[in-house]
């Protein structure tokens, strides 16, 4: 009996190991992901694509029209299949659900129970589409778990943030005005032109190759700077802080305003040379390497504010100015302008796999590897709560652990590059939120003399308690709202004013006087106007009133 039992018990073994050995061998799922949002094309490598073939046996194609160029979008429309799964900007969902290009996936959201704690802003949204009750096409991204009105971050996307201890050596002037900040940046100049290594350092790097992007027209450095004025672009046209409309070329809007104080800048020799020429990838370097005195999005600090900086005091930081009225989105309640869908030819066994895999992705532990990284590199665990362990795996592109398929950490970050669950949602895995600056443990980390200094000397705990306190912070809304789609006559206007009005504002930065600038600035309205700006200027305007209505309805 023993005997048999041996020979059953080891036969046994051969087959589960024959039939493991199948599995391991079965060639994995290949998912062809559409993706507006990514800034890498081809197969997913390193260590988030062995997470997913860990624990789905898929392997994720990305193809990225902006680093391919736009006109892959019209190649894979034409052939019927844009993706299996599809990231694209909300205006262009409706054009593809009429086109047949996306599925219905309402038959498997019940069983996505992940996904499903959204069921309020995925219903709202797809009835929006639609107007149909119980039809999904769509899954928003960045949806957050709080309300359309609550502004949960403690920094906002866009305000003037200084080296701390450059902003001390020069005396830590109050700033009432542009001018002052000007004239604050001008002194750090001079106590730094250059750093460690004896680069050149100018307060303003600039880039190229983000113009036009993100429904805007315009270079990019002005149109993120016209909301530190309250002013917001939608397209080409300008929403105030009194939710009424102006042009991108009026004098008394923030357009002109930033564009003015760049040129000011340029004519008193705080501008890097290189800009206008140099890519994103090259001002990423040398925010990195000290060669910025000014940042100006949020994230960019991320670049060089390391714990040791910050514990040094020479991390960036939030410096106000009297006059700006910082304009910021409250919480994406109902997501961001950007939306996952599946691709309508998907059937069968791939579209079971793709809907659990975004059910994962939607998960806490998704989640977990898209906002906090790698436990043991990114992360710690202690008493059930994160804390930080190495705050420069992006920025040095670590190698990772041996257990996530080595490699570097940047090289294997997630291409998608977009989420559905947004970093301020809570996570049930540690009862925090996912993002690091939410974390007890990284606020007493970074509880540096460097921010009590700060707090001490502008009276806040943080910048947007500082908005709050002095009547400088204007929250818009969340609303859920897709903008109508161009036809092909206004996309060919849209294309033409932009390129004219980017090759006119980086010609007005570089103007050598202020005579040579306003004159310049009337020879673009004329150009503009020419173009048929006022056409694209009034379809605008029509376009984004619905908006702008639905966030006056809610902020009541």
């Amino acid at each position: 009996m023993k005997r048999l039992l041996s020979v059953l018990l080891v036969c046994a073994m051969v087959l589960s190991m024959g039939l493991f050995s199948a599995l391991a061998e079965e060639a994995p799922l290949v998912i062809d992901i559409y993706d507006a949002a990514a800034n890498y094309n081809g197969t997913q490598t390193g260590w988030f694509a062995k997470v997913v073939k860990d624990r789905f046996n898929i392997e994720l194609n990305i193809i990225a029209p902006q680093v391919v160029g736009s006109e892959v979008f019209a190649t894979r429309v034409e052939s019927g299949n844009l993706g299996d799964i599809v990231v694209v900007d909300k205006k262009d969902m409706s054009d593809l659900v009429e086109a047949g290009l996306v599925r219905d996936i309402g038959d498997k959201l019940p069983e996505c129970e992940n996904i499903m704690q959204f069921k309020d802003q995925i219903d709202v949204y797809n009835k929006g589409l639609t107007g149909e009750e119980g039809v999904y096409y769509g899954i928003p991204s960045e949806m957050t778990d709080t309300s359309p009105t609550d502004l949960t971050d403690d920094v906002i996307y866009s305000s003037p943030m200084v080296r701390w201890d450059l902003y001390t050596e020069v005396g830590r002037p109050k700033l009432e005005n542009l001018d002052d900040l000007l004239d604050c940046l001008a002194a750090i100049h001079e106590i730094h032109p250059t750093n460690e290594d004896g680069d050149p350092a100018y307060p303003f790097t600039l880039w190229r190759d983000w113009d036009g992007n993100d429904n805007m027209i315009g270079i990019a450095n002005v149109v993120q700077l016209t909301t530190w004025y309250g002013e917001k672009l939608k397209q080409s046209a300008i929403l105030k802080p009194d939710n009424t409309f102006t042009t991108v070329y009026d004098r008394d809007a923030a357009y002109y305003k930033i564009t003015k104080f760049l040129n000011k800048a340029y004519q008193m020799g705080l501008v890097d040379p290189d800009s206008g020429v140099q890519p994103w990838d090259d001002v990423a370097s040398k925010l990195s390497t000290g060669r910025a005195d000014l940042m100006w999005y949020s994230w960019q600090v991320g670049f060089w504010n390391s714990v040791d900086r910050l514990n040094a005091g020479t991390g960036f930081i939030f410096i106000p100015v009297g006059d700006m009225l910082y304009y910021a989105d409250a919480d994406r309640y109902y997501g961001s302008d950007r939306m996952f869908g599946i691709g309508s030819q998907v059937e069968g066994e791939k579209y079971d796999r793709i809907m659990e895999f975004l059910d994962w992705y939607a998960s806490p532990e998704g989640a977990t590897f898209q906002h906090c990284g790698i436990e043991g590199l990114n992360y710690v665990v202690e008493n059930g709560k994160f804390v930080p362990y190495k705050d420069n795996a992006l920025m040095d592109n670590l190698p990772v652990p041996e257990e996530y398929g080595e490699g570097g950490y940047s090289d294997g970050n997630n291409a998608i590059n977009q989420w559905i669950v947004s970093s301020i949602c809570m996570n049930p895995i540690t009862g925090e939120r996912f993002a690091q600056k939410f974390w007890q443990s990284y606020k007493d980390m970074t509880m540096t003399e460097m921010k009590k200094e700060w707090q001490e000397t502008f009276d806040a705990e943080d910048s947007v308690d500082y908005m709050k306190k002095n009547g400088q912070l204007l929250a818009s809304p969340s609303v859920d709202f897709t903008p109508k789609a161009d036809d092909n006559d206004i996309a060919a206007l849209r294309v033409d004013v932009n390129n004219k009005l980017c090759e006119y504002t980086w010609n007005l930065i570089f103007c050598e006087s202020d005579d040579e600038f306003e004159a310049l600035w009337d020879e673009m309205i004329e150009q503009l106007n020419g173009f048929g700006y006022e056409d694209l200027y009034a379809f605008d305007c029509e376009n984004y009133q619905v908006e702008v209505d639905a966030k006056i309805a809610a902020a009541e």
